[in-house]
Formats: structure tokens, sequence, C-alpha cells
């Protein structure tokens, strides 16, 4: 990534993170946090990987729900970000936390 692409992914991580804990509450998500954000070389496309805490839904359902709003949290991201054209957005659910944690039990299994 070119070192504008990768501002603008921080850029658009910072403002998805603020409005996910201020405009979204009424999905009913929990705690929904962004870990990463990859943006195309032309700004066009934005992937959005987040993680969920607290909620009781499975990932998918969550990642279905964002993806359905996703034009209001584009209308968000656009009064909040400087640019000339608001990337599209899509929403991944990010599992790495999951694998991590089963790898690690796991792993104190096998100390035990």
């Amino acid at each position: 990534m070119s070192i504008r692409t990768e501002k603008v992914a921080e850029e658009i991580k910072h403002k998805m993170n603020s409005a996910m804990s201020k405009d979204l509450m009424e999905l009913n998500l929990g705690l929904v946090t962004i870990s990463k954000v990859n943006v195309t070389a032309d700004l066009k496309i934005a992937k959005i990987y987040f993680t969920l805490l607290g909620n009781k839904e499975p990932g998918l359902k969550a990642e279905e729900k964002l993806n359905n709003r996703k034009k209001h949290i584009r209308y968000l991201l656009a009064q909040s970000i400087n640019l000339r054209y608001v990337p599209d957005l899509i929403f991944i659910y990010d599992d790495s936390f999951e694998h991590a944690e089963k790898i690690n039990k796991i792993l104190n299994d096998l100390k035990k």
C-alpha cells in the first residue's frame, strides 16, 4: 500500500470506531471494534474488518447487519472525513481473536 492509502485507511478506521460507539447503537451489536481497514489503490473500496465484544449473536449475522446499513454508515463517514469520494464499504467479521483463544486453550491443555 502507498502512503496515501495507508493514511486514508487509518483515518477511516479512526472515524469508524467513533461512529460505531456513538451512532450505531440501535443495531444492538454490543461493542464493535474496527481491527483493520484495507483500501484499494484507487480509494474506491474499503474492506473493514471488525470484532465484537459482549455480543451473543454470531459474527456473520453482525456482518450482515452492518452490510445492510452500509449506506447510512457511508453517509456518516462522508460527514466526518474529507475525501472527494467516500469509498464503498465492505464489512468483514474478523475472527482471528477466536482462533487465537482456541489455540491458546489447546496449548494450555497440552501443558497439563
